[in-house]
């Protein structure tokens, strides 16, 4: 190659400086955009292992926080679990309450179903009156208390009161003493 140097003219080396030069000229700019390209590279790199490990960051915590959420939501399924076993072990004493509460209305029912006989009733009113003028006394107060325009008044009781007090006299003597039949 050096041989067809030496025989080329001055104007082939003349071409042949200028391209040479041209050629060192593109391989230095090629050079340097390769340059830019490789510092380019390991910027990006360098970018995308720093959003890596970022996003590892926000992975781990993220992990971190679902577990605490998923503890929190155990410890809240804990309590209304046991909020709900306590509200059945309370609606089962209410139950229980009631039918004892019904036990007794039942109870109470059955001594409200005896009424005495109203004849009883007023031989316990009349109690005590051996004679014609306490019978009298006590006929006039009872009916003070029991009469229809009185407040709390009963006819079916000023009815009774009339013909125990009709009986009452009847079982007088003449001289006003109450005989014991």
């Amino acid at each position: 190659m050096f041989e067809r140097l030496e025989a080329a003219d001055d104007e082939a080396l003349k071409e042949i400086k200028l391209w040479l030069f041209k050629e060192s000229i593109r391989l230095r700019d090629e050079k340097h955009e390769l340059e830019m390209d490789k510092k380019d590279f390991l910027n990006e790199r360098e970018n995308t292992r720093e959003e890596n490990r970022r996003y590892e960051e926000h992975l781990a915590t993220r992990t971190r926080q679902l577990s605490r959420q998923e503890e929190l939501i155990a410890q809240k399924h804990e309590v209304i679990k046991r909020g709900f076993e306590e509200l059945d072990r309370d609606r089962q004493a209410l139950n229980a309450r009631e039918v004892s509460i019904r036990a007794r209305e039942a109870q109470l029912e059955e001594r409200i179903a005896y009424t005495p006989d109203s004849s009883e009733v007023n031989d316990v009113l009349f109690r005590g009156a051996d004679n014609i003028l306490l019978i009298k006394k006590r006929y006039k107060d009872l009916m003070k208390m029991f009469h229809p325009d009185c407040l709390g008044g009963d006819t079916e009781m000023v009815k009774s009161l009339n013909r125990t007090y009709d009986r009452l006299l009847k079982e007088c003597d003449p001289y006003g003493k109450r005989r014991r039949a």
